[in-house]
């Protein structure tokens, strides 16, 4: 999928994302879109982890999973990276969303067992962004490799 500055890059026009989301759904899917498309491995884990995500929450009961993913996807290409879609993002998603989000962010990268650089790097901004301290997002990254690898 690319270099690990993938998840960094911006158009060439910006350097910051040009908009917000405002739906609190719409940015927790734009958030993982942003993780799924990360990843460096692409296997169908990571989809199946992320549809599953999408289709079963709390966050997302009474909207469309096929429409919050098509909407994801046009911010995506309007942030121009994950990073710049994260950071359009974060302000929608209210304080007690972001732990269990950034669970759900791990799980979709993390769907093939393994931390690869990309990842990692996801990792610490995810956890910076999301104000998870290091003992509980360090805990939940090993939790979900050794549970992806099953």
């Amino acid at each position: 999928m690319g270099n690990t500055d993938d998840f960094f890059r911006t158009s060439s026009d910006a350097t910051a994302p040009s908009f917000h989301i405002t739906d609190e759904a719409e940015a927790c899917a734009a958030v993982l879109l942003a993780c799924r498309k990360a990843d460096e491995i692409n296997g169908p884990g990571g989809n199946a982890a992320f549809l599953t995500t999408i289709k079963s929450r709390n966050i997302f009961i009474g909207y469309d999973s096929v429409s919050l993913v098509e909407s994801a996807g046009r911010y995506f290409e309007q942030a121009g990276s994950s990073a710049s879609l994260i950071d359009a993002a974060i302000g929608a998603i209210r304080g007690q969303t972001r732990l269990p989000l950034f669970y759900h962010c791990l799980d979709v990268m993390l769907a093939d067992g393994v931390v690869t650089p990309r990842e990692d790097k996801v990792f610490r901004y995810l956890k910076s962004k999301f104000k998870v301290d290091d003992d509980t997002a360090f805990q939940a990254l090993e939790v979900l490799v050794v549970k992806n690898q099953l």
